[in-house]
């Protein structure tokens, strides 16, 4: 059974599979990479989190060099 979630949008709520869940030793926190379950789109995406936090909140990645640490870290998973 694979994970998915559904992330409110502006658009509405929209369901989405998780494709890989990383940690990075160097900056000590969780990311979560997941794509749109009903979109033509081949895009995936990113987002940081806290495990514990209870509110499952999704946090965008605004720093462009945190993202490439993080699609580098993703790469060497594949």
């Amino acid at each position: 059974m694979e994970d998915t979630f559904f992330l409110d949008t502006n658009e509405g709520s929209i369901e989405c599979r998780v494709i890989a869940n990383l940690y990075s030793e160097k900056r000590k926190k969780y990311y979560l990479v997941y794509e749109y379950v009903n979109e033509e789109s081949e895009d995936l995406f990113v987002s940081s989190y806290e495990p514990e936090d209870e509110t499952n909140t999704l946090n965008d990645i605004n720093d462009p060099a945190e993202l490439k640490e993080v699609t580098e870290l993703f790469e060497s998973m594949m």
